[in-house]
């Protein structure tokens, strides 16, 4: 058995593109915090219809419907129409930017030092 450590791989990003990235984590990370805050803050909770969702996030109604038969987000059913909530909302958002930031990433050019 090897005792020797993995070797290091290490990610060449332009600097512009990872300040980038890390506004938007810290950005993201923020907004996350807020959002929750006043979610358990409130005494009503905030739910947006589906149309609503669809035009705060930017998602086609079907990547909407699809997240919720995967159930990557919770919807209830008030009066035959879909309520989604904030608070979900928010965490899609965050999942969906987490791996947006991953594939950047992935597709960065890597090197190895030796």
């Amino acid at each position: 058995m090897s005792s020797q450590p993995p070797e290091r791989t290490y990610y060449l990003v332009e600097t512009g593109t990872f300040e980038s990235l890390l506004r938007t984590h810290f950005a993201l990370i923020q907004s996350t915090l807020l959002f929750e805050h006043l979610c358990s803050q409130s005494d009503r909770p905030m739910f947006l219809s589906s149309d609503k969702v669809c035009e705060v996030l930017g998602l086609e109604r079907t990547a909407l419907e699809q997240y919720r038969r995967r159930r990557t987000i919770k919807a209830r059913s008030v009066n035959g129409q879909m309520m989604y909530s904030a608070y979900d909302l928010i965490a899609l958002t965050e999942r969906l930017q987490r791996r947006k930031i991953q594939r950047i990433l992935s597709a960065a050019m890597r090197f190895a030092i030796r």
